[in-house]
């Protein structure tokens, strides 16, 4: 199984549950997070009509590992939410945090063939770009393992 297809069922994964959270936009709109893959989009400065960034996240691929046990990705999960208000920005972003981790940790299983492990880490930096806030969610992900074809193998897919 590929990894790149990992991180496009957790996008879809991820986005069950952000089309039902509103968050405000730096034009002070209101909308669901934005769930993409990677990074952001490019912007076209001409262009006035593009998505806003804010909110966002962005699934991204960190690294993966395979041994004995099996295969493991890590993945970054960015949050962003905009808010002028210092004493509400970090509370959106926690409550977006929290909405994806309690998600995540009680539907661990996505796309027929991945799950999220344990332990799952959420960090929000202490220096923030307000009105920008920004945090991360570190996920482990068991991804299905190569099997090595060896003569009994071999014999059984042969027939």
């Amino acid at each position: 199984m590929n990894v790149s297809t990992m991180i496009d069922e957790l996008v879809v994964h991820i986005k069950k549950l952000t089309t039902t959270l509103q968050f405000t936009t730096p034009k002070g709109a209101h909308r669901a997070p934005q769930v993409v893959d990677g990074y952001l989009p490019p912007k076209d400065p001409k262009n006035h009509n593009t998505t806003e960034d804010f909110p966002y996240v962005i699934v991204r691929y960190l690294s993966d590992e395979t041994d004995e046990e099996g295969a493991t990705a890590q993945v970054k999960v960015i949050c962003g939410v905009y808010s002028d208000d210092d004493r509400q920005g970090w509370r959106d972003l926690l409550n977006l945090m929290s909405s994806i981790k309690t998600f995540l940790l009680s539907n661990r299983l996505f796309g027929g063939c991945f799950s999220v492990e344990l332990p799952l880490k959420r960090e929000i930096p202490e220096e923030q770009p307000v009105p920008e806030w920004q945090g991360v969610l570190t996920l482990n992900v068991s991804i299905p393992s190569i099997m090595e074809v060896d003569e009994d193998v071999q014999k059984i897919f042969s027939r």
